[in-house]
């Protein structure tokens, strides 16, 4: 995913790109923010990736599930009830809602109406939209394609990058579909990819959204039945063609829908109140923010701005639950698909995680920006880079002055990152060389592999270029 900021002084360009080079600085300030801590929560310290990632089968809460570790995250998936993910952890942190009172448990499918009951066990699962036309959930009578019994295997079990693949039941009378999940996990970072695929096992077309829901918490400590600081933060469509960048699809819990940094931004608070929205936002990512403990879970996907999507046009929905089970659901949604018999389309996403508090006001495939990075300037000089982000790898941040090609000028600060301690930049500059026309950061992981640009900073033109 490629995005352009536009901040303060000069132009933010945050960059995914492979391969960049140093630069020159020195007299460096770096300091990193130190989360609040709560009685009865766990929290990771530094963390140590492993050298390559692990996938194993195991029994969770009675569940035959799958494992995948890296040594930062862990996740886990359920085949016995829907192919659920019902853990996304950093370190110990849980990152997912789950439903205490559903584990280990598994139904027989309904035989009538009174018997059909939904089964909320929490974590991550995917459903056919439009919502209408599907009539669940749960599942409508004769169909358990999205709560029944699916079937997995491991496909890639060491390496690189491990991967699980589960199948659903076959859906002929209902939706016409069969789902496939596949789960990757990658070494030395918190990123995991989750694509889904919709099969079309009907003689007919049929048209179906994939729409994946994660449940997080709305409580942040054992103590709380919610908390207003349990946040869910997702870039508004400066051309939607609605008024406010949103619409309600569910009325009550107007007050957690705020809209804040001059339109730009959604903030929904969680009150414990029952509410849902929906946006044509077009930034390709939503995230959670645990803004007590400072932990952020991000969802990144692509957005296609000209197909048809359901809900009159929501590519991100949110819904916040009232009641007895404090949780919001982040929701993003897939465009309108027309399969043929026998067709099938597929939908990745990417998740990361990192120790951030919010709002969050961008996302790159590298880290996730508080509080955008700039310059700032004294006398037409540049005195110091300013910022706050979260990476999503342990390794080294590289702040480099480079030139148009992008070649290094010089050694480029160094500073020792890690996905589980925001990075406060207050980082003192000196005098840019003459042939530098921008500042860059980039990320190289533990082993010296460049991982890519996390941000470059055209410099301002008043800079007084020394040799």
């Amino acid at each position: 995913m490629k995005t352009v900021v536009k901040v303060a002084a000069g132009l933010l360009t945050l960059v995914i790109i492979t391969g960049c080079g140093g630069g020159i600085s020195q007299r460096s300030t770096t300091t990193r923010r130190e989360p609040p801590r709560i009685r009865g929560t766990s929290f990771p310290q530094r963390l140590q990736p492993a050298s390559q990632a692990r996938a194993e089968e195991f029994k969770y809460h009675n569940w035959r599930a799958y494992r995948l570790t890296n040594g930062l995250v862990t996740v886990v998936a359920v085949p016995a009830i829907g192919g659920r993910i019902m853990e996304y952890k950093l370190g110990d942190k849980p990152l997912l809602w789950v439903n205490p009172a559903e584990l280990g448990k598994v139904y027989e499918p309904p035989s009538s109406e009174e018997d059909r009951v939904f089964h909320n066990y929490g974590g991550y699962k995917v459903w056919p939209a439009p919502q209408a036309r599907w009539a669940g959930p749960p599942d409508p009578l004769g169909s358990q394609l999205t709560g029944g019994q699916w079937s997995g295997q491991i496909t890639a079990a060491q390496g690189q990058s491990v991967e699980i693949e589960m199948v659903s039941p076959e859906d002929k009378k209902v939706t016409g579909l069969q789902i496939t999940r596949r789960v990757k996990l990658f070494a030395g970072t918190t990123r995991v990819a989750i694509t889904e695929i919709f099969k079309n096992i009907t003689d007919q077309p049929i048209t179906w959204s994939i729409w994946d829901v994660t449940q997080v918490p709305g409580s942040l400590s054992r103590a709380s039945k919610y908390n207003e600081q349990s946040r869910i933060y997702f870039p508004l469509n400066p051309d939607s063609r609605y008024e406010q960048g949103f619409w309600p699809l569910h009325e009550g819990g107007e007050s957690q829908f705020q809209v804040i940094d001059e339109g730009k931004l959604m903030q929904v608070s969680y009150h414990n109140e029952e509410g849902k929205i929906g946006a044509d936002s077009v930034a390709g990512w939503i995230a959670h923010v645990d803004e007590i403990n400072e932990y952020a879970y991000i969802k990144s996907f692509p957005v296609h701005q000209l197909a048809d999507y359901p809900d009159d046009g929501a590519t991100v929905e949110v819904w916040t639950n009232g009641g007895d089970l404090s949780y919001m659901e982040m929701e993003v949604l897939s465009p309108l698909h027309t399969l043929q018999p026998g067709e099938q389309f597929s939908f990745t996403e990417e998740w990361y995680t990192t120790q951030i508090g919010g709002p969050l006001r961008e996302v790159t495939e590298l880290a996730a920006i508080r509080q955008p990075l700039q310059l700032e300037y004294s006398e037409g000089e540049i005195q110091k880079l300013t910022g706050e982000l979260g990476v999503f790898a342990p390794g080294k941040l590289k702040i480099a002055f480079v030139n148009q090609a992008d070649q290094p000028l010089s050694e480029p600060i160094i500073k020792q990152v890690n996905p589980t301690e925001a990075v406060v930049l207050n980082q003192s500059l000196a005098t840019a060389p003459g042939a530098a026309t921008k500042l860059t950061l980039t990320l190289e992981n533990e082993y010296g592999t460049d991982l890519g640009v996390v941000a470059q900073l055209p410099l301002d033109v008043r800079v007084a270029h020394t040799d």
